[in-house]
């Protein structure tokens, strides 16, 4: 009977279009709207033709419910799809092909290797790569954007990917880029990878990647320097302990240059376009350029203080989608929405009409960044905004796709003057296979004279955790709450140099002494203060323990978090070391808050948090003068707090204890001295007037802190 059922649906509708053409110019024109406007004429499931191919699409959030509900692994494949792709690519089997556990298996370890923890270290060598294109343009020159923006991803990807340039190999890689992404995605026919120039040009990049591969196999790694894409390929293990083949590093180094050059390509020329159109927006966009640039970009930390920059790439993200859908093989008839999908079917699951629907997005149809801003965030929460995939199926490199391109525009915009070529210009698409802008679209340069940089407002570390990836991921919380406490005394060790790399570390309070043995005498490293990390070395390259850390001071307190916990942070939601250093700082920050304001609700946490900031201060470090002028407020997190009065010790303030609350209340003059304690450094939470007053204002914690300073009072005057 539900075969018989089921034979009785009808196939879902073909859009309409033009004899033998069918749907072709709607693609060319604008794949996105045809992809949008079609679902909302015609529902979740339907049908297109450009010329000999056929697509039956299921769109929209229901795209995302046949994911999550296991069906494409039900009814769906992908190898005959992705299979003559990956054989270009050498002979390891391609990840877009594969499902089930060895989709798993090559998803975890790919998203390690394109991981911002792994690309953060090269990110003064994207900005330097950048710098040396546009070193030689001309006052007055005219760059036609796609082919520029198309280097530049080039550029960049081979630094992160091999640590140089292979400027004198781009012909060949980009040839074999553009064969893949065109026959791969059935806009070319098969037989064009039989062409004796293609197969000259792959033979040859082969050869490179092979020859790059054999000299890191064995290669010792230079101390201190950042580990490569294709390093963390080559140590990288399994969770049987397996370490991936050379094919399989050959080909997912490859794999990245259509990444880089295509799709990262693409988005940057949409995001000048964006800039460039609006004069307001171009104005504040190259400010903070000028800002970021000015003052160095190191790393992943910096890159995410570029808010403005970093709202125009999601917005853009969202407003020209450069991921269509991903196609899959019928492997048999099946049902979905009411519609028949016929075994042999092209089918291709696209979240493009979720990223224009006003479900999600208000007014959808327009270009606005500010939807990608606080207090907006139209995009947190990943109810519709899916522009890398879906589910179990979105790609393993966005941090370091958004790494690369908020770089890559920041340091054009700095180093240069850039126009619009035509003034005038109207976007038009060139679709081959994804969408891009014309080849129309052009920059005119100028001399640079950059006017006097404004210093930028810092935020706070409180308000900046919020935006990482995966903040409200309740699987981070649950990771981070699993974070252990331990204590350690003076000279008691942490960690060993050459042990089995097992944890990592977040310093909340003390000091330790970093060191490694050299020619058989022990060499120092550093000191680390409260708020530092460590431990992620080894957990990232797979070996052991490259220096001993000990504790340099009495109650030396650690966060520990599992090296399996630290992996699924990185591999599942790219979060950088210092980003979980960061959170787990904010789950300590909060802890504090709870004990110095019981009363507080989880919303009103949610509202003060971002009103104060963490400091940490060395032992004896002078906090407040009795006598002096009120102006904030302090919560002990870590270590100890001195207040005394005259030469007299009234108290010490531990975890969870505040001061400095009775000049702000009164108005007073500060009615004690507090110092940090000579024993050890220690970590403050501190607000401002403002904030105090924001606290205050909660009710409950009025009548803790009206009770606290009613009992200080009190013990001052006795």
């Amino acid at each position: 009977m539900h075969r018989q059922a089921e034979s009785r649906c009808p196939f879902a509708p073909l859009v309409k279009g033009l004899p033998v053409l069918g749907n072709t110019t709607g693609f060319l024109r604008d794949t996105s709207r045809l992809l949008n406007e079609s679902y909302l004429r015609h529902g979740a499931v339907f049908r297109l033709r450009a010329l000999w191919l056929k697509y039956t699409v299921i769109g929209g959030v229901e795209a995302r419910q046949f994911l999550q509900q296991g069906l494409a692994e039900k009814h769906l494949s992908r190898q005959r799809i992705f299979d003559s792709v990956g054989e270009q690519l050498g002979a390891a089997d391609f990840v877009l092909g594969q499902s089930g556990e060895r989709h798993v298996r090559l998803r975890r370890l790919l998203a390690l290797a394109y991981s911002r923890e792994v690309a953060s270290s090269f990110v003064p060598d994207f900005v330097a790569s950048v710098r040396e294109v546009l070193a030689d343009w001309k006052p007055g020159s005219v760059h036609r954007v796609m082919p520029v923006v198309t280097r530049l991803a080039f550029e960049q990807y081979c630094r992160v990917m091999c640590g140089r340039s292979l400027a004198e190999h781009y012909r060949d890689i980009m040839l074999v880029t553009e064969y893949n992404m065109n026959i791969g995605g059935r806009v070319w026919p098969f037989f064009l990878y039989r062409a004796p120039h293609y197969l000259a040009a792959r033979k040859r990049v082969l050869d490179l990647m092979w020859t790059m591969v054999r000299e890191r196999r064995g290669a010792a790694p230079e101390p201190g320097a950042p580990k490569t894409i294709m390093d963390t390929l080559l140590s990288l293990r399994d969770k049987n302990n397996q370490h991936l083949t050379d094919d399989e590093v050959v080909c997912y180094s490859m794999y990245g240059f259509a990444g880089s050059a295509s799709y990262m390509a693409r988005l940057v020329g949409f995001m000048l376009h964006q800039i460039l159109k609006d004069p307001a927006l171009k104005e504040s966009v190259v400010r903070e350029a000028d800002r970021a640039l000015s003052a160095g970009l190191r790393n992943v930390s910096d890159v995410r203080e570029m808010e403005l920059l970093r709202a125009v790439y999601h917005e853009t993200l969202r407003f020209h989608p450069v991921s269509q859908g991903m196609p899959f093989y019928a492997e048999q008839d099946f049902v979905y929405e009411g519609r028949k999908i016929s075994q042999g079917d092209t089918v291709v699951l696209s979240q493009v009409p979720m990223s224009f629907s006003d479900r999600w997005f208000r007014d959808p149809l327009r270009f606005d960044h500010t939807r990608m801003l606080n207090p907006r965030n139209e995009h947190r929460g990943g109810s519709g905004f899916h522009p890398f995939g879906i589910a179990h199926r979105t790609c393993t490199a966005m941090g370091l796709v958004e790494l690369m391109a908020v770089t890559q525009v920041a340091t054009i915009l700095h180093e240069k003057t850039i126009d619009t070529v035509p003034a005038h210009y109207q976007l038009k698409l060139k679709v081959r296979p994804l969408p891009a802008p014309s080849d129309r679209f052009g920059i005119r340069t100028a001399p640079r004279t950059p006017g006097e940089i404004a210093a930028a407002v810092p935020q706070t570390e409180e308000s900046i955790t919020a935006t990482f990836p995966g903040y409200d991921e309740p699987r981070v919380s649950q990771t981070l709450a699993g974070a252990k406490l331990r204590q350690f005394a003076c000279n008691e060790m942490i960690i060993r140099e050459g042990d089995t790399a097992d944890a990592f570390y977040i310093l909340e309070s003390g000091t330790v002494r970093v060191s490694r043995m050299k020619a058989g005498q022990e060499e120092f490293l550093a000191d680390l203060g409260p708020g530092r990390y460590f431990g992620e070395i080894g957990l990232l390259q797979g070996v052991p323990r490259t220096a001993t850390v000990a504790a340099l001071s009495d109650s030396v307190r650690v966060l520990e978090l599992s090296r399996e916990s630290f992996m699924d942070l990185v591999e599942s939601s790219d979060l950088f070391s210092g980003e979980i250093a960061a959170m787990m700082r904010k789950r300590t920050a909060e802890n504090s808050l709870r004990e110095a304001l019981p009363g507080i609700t989880p919303p009103e946490m949610t509202r003060i948090l971002p009103e104060f900031t963490t400091q940490f201060h060395e032992a004896g470090t002078l906090i407040i003068r009795e006598g002096d002028n009120a102006d904030r407020f302090y919560i002990v997190v870590g270590g100890v707090a001195v207040v005394t009065r005259g030469d007299e010790e009234i108290a010490r303030l531990r975890s969870g204890q505040y001061f400095g609350e009775i000049g702000l209340l009164t108005g007073c003059p500060r009615t004690a001295t507090v110092r940090i304690s000579d024993q050890g450094p220690a970590t403050l939470l501190s607000t401002d007037t403002k904030g105090f007053r924001a606290v205050i204002d909660l009710g409950n914690a009025a009548d803790d802190l009206a009770q606290t300073m009613l009992r200080r009072v009190g013990e001052l005057r006795r």
